[in-house]
């Protein structure tokens, strides 16, 4: 396990998260720290590391974007340690229920623990917190409009993403993406990808993609065509990660949420 602090510009760091399970997936996730505030925690393996860079960068509260575990699996800790938290409602109480995740997922991100502790509020101006669903329910994202800096959780993850989970809602992710790109963000922070400097352009390409795809999935089922066949011939032959995760997160789980009317 091993965690990098670079610096992205004056003020802005990135806190590069990696394991060996991640390796061995093909996945990384950042975690980022400005203006005083820390967006997202990181994994559960990442738990002690992320604890000893905290006590040197002494962030004045962190906002997690989603509940997923590569984003909120330290909120817990971060709670312990009396830090205040901003996140969704929806997204605090799925953390205080912890759902049970697939064991992929728990191998290469570990498993969030409950949320026991009571959670402090903080106020993160200048920058805003947006919502904008989608990848989940309770996703949102962080706004410096002084800037122009979007921290994105897991909104863009890249131009041509084919893959998707089961409950993602493909055509709620289409309007937040129009939301992000009417902002003009000159800079975007991925949490997988990292930093995204031609920003609003990335943004509108996605867009254009999702809605030329989204297009020929509804195209051809409506041609009579069966979710694997339009997954093969659009998304084209499944990945590895569609069998590791059994499906979960996979090409024809892309076209199930599609044609799930979402």
């Amino acid at each position: 396990m091993s965690l990098e602090v670079t610096e992205v510009e004056p003020g802005v760091a990135r806190l590069r998260l990696r394991s060996w399970q991640g390796r061995l997936a093909g996945y990384e996730v950042s975690a980022y720290l400005l203006h005083g505030v820390l967006v997202d925690t990181g994994f559960p393996h990442a738990e002690a590391a992320l604890a000893a860079a905290l006590d040197t960068l002494r962030p004045r509260g962190a906002v997690v974007t989603h509940w997923h575990e590569d984003h909120a699996g330290n909120a817990p800790m971060l709670a312990a340690r009396g830090l205040p938290l901003c996140m969704r409602p929806e997204c605090e109480a799925t953390l205080r229920t912890r759902p049970v995740v697939k064991l992929y997922r728990r191998i290469v991100w570990g498993w969030t623990p409950r949320l026991g502790a009571a959670r402090r509020d903080f106020d993160p101006a200048p920058l805003e917190i947006l919502p904008l669903p989608g990848h989940t329910p309770d996703h949102v994202v962080v706004w410096d409009a002084d800037r122009r800096i979007l921290v994105s959780g897991d909104l863009f993850l890249g131009v041509k993403v084919r893959v998707a989970h089961r409950h993602e809602a493909p055509r709620r992710l289409l309007q937040s993406l129009r939301r992000a790109a009417a902002l003009e963000p000159r800079l975007l922070l991925d949490a997988h990808r990292g930093p995204v400097r031609d920003a609003t352009a990335a943004l509108r390409a996605k867009i254009a993609w999702m809605e030329e795809t989204i297009g020929a999935i509804e195209a051809r089922r409506a041609s009579g065509e069966a979710p694997r066949a339009i997954a093969r011939v659009v998304l084209g032959r499944e990945g590895l990660v569609g069998y590791a995760s059994g499906g979960e997160y996979s090409k024809l789980a892309f076209v199930d949420a599609v044609l799930s009317g979402t």
